[in-house]
């Protein structure tokens, strides 16, 4: 993983598609749509499309490579800001 990986995530605003995730992760849509389904990749629904807030993906690649050296997360009040937390989208 690298950082330039992180800071492109956070440069972002506003929620990311799917085939934003897959372009920059270089993985198969069809993988970024299973984890999301089964709850290892942050995500929410807008009605029938899936959806994802990059500065939770962010913070979800600090944690599951639990690299120190990375720069801080940012406050999760700085992220609800601009997306609807996952509960209220139905």
């Amino acid at each position: 993983m690298s950082l330039n990986l992180i800071q492109e995530l956070e440069s972002r605003h506003g929620a990311m598609k799917v085939s934003d995730l897959t372009e920059l992760l270089g993985v198969d849509d069809k993988h970024i749509y299973r984890m999301a389904a089964r709850g290892q990749l942050p995500s929410f629904r807008v009605g029938g499309a899936v959806r994802f807030d990059p500065q939770e993906v962010a913070n979800w690649l600090r944690l599951k490579y639990g690299n120190q050296s990375l720069p801080p997360k940012k406050s999760p009040q700085a992220a609800s800001a601009h997306l609807p937390e996952a509960s209220s989208v139905a």
